[in-house]
């Protein structure tokens, strides 16, 4: 018999005690193993935690790496992108931590697969694709079948909403959450504006839409008119990826019906990151909950319980 999720892994929160689950960012649950390696992701599968999630990149030939980055040396003594490394080259790699390379080497998709199939419990593990750009069709069916074993217990997220589509192709009831932050983003005045979409727009939102050229309405009806389209770009997906920060932003603008909204497409709410100690945390989790999240990422889900919860 499994017992059920780690207690610092959900939350209760308000009169009904709606369950909020804590996703692990990069499988960071005990702090005793490097992130996104094999010891932190078998950490969280024995400790039962609810969700996880860990990040992966194509290699060049066969399989996929578990790393934060494309570019090897953010996370790694190695150089160079994924997409041009061999599975053969990955042994020489080794996991760096604290600016220090450690003796642990970053783990293989194929090896979660086979280290997740032997745990019990029936942990969620998100994997969170780096890649942009399109998968060819035999990667993704090699993906598809790599995970067959465990496909009950992950699901994939990101922004390549043409990449979770062309997954959701070869096998439909494949579990899929979609980050839509290449589409409309945002963040403070004057920070630099360097990812996608890359322009910011009239309503002070980063979106190269149309719709944002020009102020044609409200805030929030602008947003909902966006978010009606965005929703749609990756069908059958049960859960959008959304930035506090963005999600926060959304919310002043008078979208106090963001959750309601991604409810309405059949898809759940999930915000990141959250961790306790950043600035004015315990009061972005109130608002993230009151704003009716149902999933938040964090490295310190332990803390974020202890915060709605103690007595």
């Amino acid at each position: 018999m499994v017992d059920g999720p780690h207690p610092d892994s959900v939350l209760r929160y308000g009169l009904s005690g709606r369950q909020v689950q804590l996703k692990v960012h990069q499988c960071v649950w005990s702090g005793n193993y490097i992130p996104n390696s094999l010891a932190a992701v078998q950490d969280c599968y024995r400790a039962r935690v609810a969700r996880a999630e860990i990040d992966i990149a194509m290699l060049a030939d066969e399989d996929f790496l578990v790393v934060h980055d494309i570019d090897l040396a953010d996370a790694t003594t190695g150089h160079g992108r994924v997409e041009d490394t061999t599975r053969v080259q990955v042994g020489r790699l080794r996991l760096m931590r604290d600016g220090l390379a450690s003796t642990e080497r970053p783990p293989l998709l194929s090896e979660v697969a086979d280290a997740i199939v032997r745990e019990p419990y029936p942990t969620l593990l998100e994997l969170d694709l780096k890649d942009w750009k399109p998968w060819p069709w035999p990667r993704v069916e090699e993906l598809v079948r790599l995970l067959q074993p465990v496909k009950d217990r992950v699901i994939f997220g990101g922004g390549a909403d043409w990449n979770l589509r062309r997954l959701q192709r070869v096998d439909p009831s494949l579990l899929v959450g979609f980050n839509f932050s290449d589409y409309l983003d945002w963040v403070p005045a004057g920070e630099p504006v360097e990812a996608l979409p890359g322009v910011r727009g009239a309503y002070g939102y980063l979106d190269a839409h149309p719709l944002a050229r020009a102020r044609l309405g409200s805030t929030a009806d602008y947003l909902r008119d966006r978010l009606g389209g965005i929703l749609r770009l990756a069908p059958g997906a049960r859960e959008i990826h959304l930035s506090l920060l963005a999600a926060e932003r959304m919310l002043e603008d008078g979208l106090t019906d963001l959750a309601d909204l991604v409810r309405g497409h059949g898809m759940l709410l999930d915000l990141w990151t959250l961790n306790a100690g950043t600035r004015c945390w315990r009061e972005r989790l109130t608002s993230a909950l009151d704003a009716g999240a149902d999933v938040i990422t964090t490295e310190t889900p332990a803390e974020l319980v202890r915060a709605v919860h103690w007595p």
